[in-house]
C-alpha cells in the first residue's frame, strides 16, 4: 500500500495514498470540502469513544499521527500491542461530503499532576489543523461529554441524557448556553477542559479555508455509571440528524459488550 509521509511543525503524518472506504476507492491525500470530526477516547462514560468509534466501525486509517509530544507509555504488551500515534478515518455522508474522523487516543489532561496541557497539546493540535487544511477541512465538530458536571468546587449546568448542548465556538462571544430542546441554561459557566477547548480555539485561527463552522457539542456526563449509553446514542443521532452520518451498528453492539465486560472485569478486581 503506497503511503505519502508530511511533516508539518512537530508532527509527522502517514497517509494513505488510496483506501477503500465503504467498497469506494477513495484518495485521502487529495483536497475537497471536508467537515473534520474529533474525538478523545479517554473521556470518563466513554460517551464520545462510543460514538466516534461507531462511526467508523471495522475502517482502517487513512492517516497515522505521530509526534515526540505524545504521552506514550514506556512499556507495551504482546500480543495486541498497543499503537502510539493518534489515527484519522475517513468516511462520507449521506449526500457524499467527506469526513475525517480524529481518534486522539491519548491526551495531556489537567490533574494536579500535569499542569503542562497547553505545552504538549497545541503543536500538535496546530500542525493537525495546519496538514488537513490542505485537504480541504473547513469545519470542526468536537464530540465531547460535560465531564466538569459533576465538579464539586462549583456549580455546574446540568444537560440531562437526552439533550445536548451545541456550541458556536466561532462566536465565542455568546453567552447563551441553549439545549438541543430549546431550553437555556442561564448564569452558569460551564468548565470545558483540555484537549477540547484547545482544538476548538486553535482551529479558528489556524484553519486556512473559509470556515464552515467550529461546533463543540456536548452531552451529559452520569459519573455513577461506568457507561454512558444514553449520552452516547444522543451524540450518534445529532451525527446522523445534523451531518447525515450512519454508523456501524454491528461495531457499536460488540464495542458495548467489550466495556460492559471491561467493567464487570475491573468489578471483580476491586
Amino acid at each position: 500500500m503506497s503511503k505519502i509521509i508530511s511533516t508539518t511543525g512537530d508532527t509527522d503524518f502517514v497517509w494513505t495514498e488510496e483506501a477503500i472506504i465503504n467498497g469506494v476507492l477513495e484518495f485521502p491525500n487529495q483536497r475537497e470540502p471536508t467537515t473534520l470530526v474529533v474525538y478523545y477516547q479517554g473521556e470518563a462514560g466513554y460517551a464520545s469513544f462510543v460514538a466516534g468509534a461507531s462511526l467508523v466501525g471495522e475502517q482502517e486509517p487513512v492517516c497515522k499521527i505521530f509526534s515526540k509530544l505524545h504521552q506514550v507509555e514506556p512499556m507495551n504488551s504482546l500480543p495486541l500491542p498497543t499503537f502510539p500515534e493518534w489515527r484519522l478515518y475517513e468516511m462520507r455522508n449521506l449526500d457524499g461530503r467527506r469526513y475525517f474522523i480524529l481518534r486522539i487516543s491519548h491526551a495531556y489532561t489537567p490533574s494536579p499532576e500535569q499542569t503542562k496541557s497547553w505545552l504538549y497539546n497545541y503543536p500538535v493540535m496546530r500542525d493537525i489543523i495546519t496538514e488537513c487544511s490542505k485537504r480541504g477541512v473547513d469545519e470542526l465538530v468536537y464530540l465531547t461529554s460535560h465531564v466538569m458536571q459533576n465538579f464539586i468546587y462549583d456549580d455546574q449546568p446540568q444537560i440531562p441524557p437526552n439533550e445536548l448542548i451545541v456550541y458556536d465556538y466561532q462566536e465565542p462571544e455568546d453567552t447563551t448556553l441553549q439545549l438541543t430542546n430549546g431550553d437555556v441554561i442561564d448564569d452558569l459557566q460551564l468548565i470545558v477542559p483540555s484537549p477540547t477547548w484547545i482544538m476548538c480555539s486553535l482551529f479558528n485561527s489556524f484553519c486556512t479555508n473559509p470556515i464552515r463552522g467550529v461546533w463543540l457539542v456536548l452531552c451529559g456526563n452520569d459519573n455513577t455509571t461506568y457507561l454512558n449509553i444514553s449520552e452516547a446514542d444522543r451524540l450518534l443521532d445529532y451525527m446522523y440528524d445534523v451531518h447525515g452520518l450512519e454508523y456501524d451498528t454491528v461495531y457499536y453492539s460488540e464495542m458495548m459488550d467489550a466495556l460492559k465486560l471491561a467493567e464487570h472485569i475491573g468489578g471483580n478486581q476491586q
